[in-house]
């Protein structure tokens, strides 16, 4: 049996969220790269189990490419309110767009589904 944690890196601009992805996660046994833009979040991608990415600060979906083009499952997470923001991350390719509240709340459930 595999005893390595899984990896999982975040990009996510609000250190609150971030802080409570972080208590989850150490929860959890996963390991985090939190990154603070589009750029390191592709790069830690590549050692990464599963992706996430809050788009409540705007994401530039066109960085985020060779991820979303890779193996790596992305789960993307905003506003309930902020339908551009849906579609928007959709139509870039991630695997599952959550709101805000169905993350904070399903967190464990994705990423036990996502992450293996």
């Amino acid at each position: 049996m595999d005893d390595r944690k899984l990896a999982v890196c975040a990009m996510s601009r609000d250190v609150f969220f971030g802080m409570r992805i972080r208590t989850v996660l150490n929860n959890l046994g996963y390991e985090l790269m939190l990154c603070p833009n589009e750029l390191e979040l592709v790069k830690s991608a590549q050692q990464a189990d599963i992706a996430l990415v809050d788009f409540n600060q705007g994401v530039d979906w066109d960085m985020l490419r060779p991820l979303l083009e890779g193996k790596t499952p992305v789960i993307a997470f905003g506003s309930h309110t902020n339908v551009e923001g849906f579609r928007t991350a959709k139509a870039a390719g991630v695997t599952r767009v959550v709101s805000n509240g169905e993350f904070s709340r399903k967190l464990p459930e994705l990423l036990l589904h996502y992450g293996n």
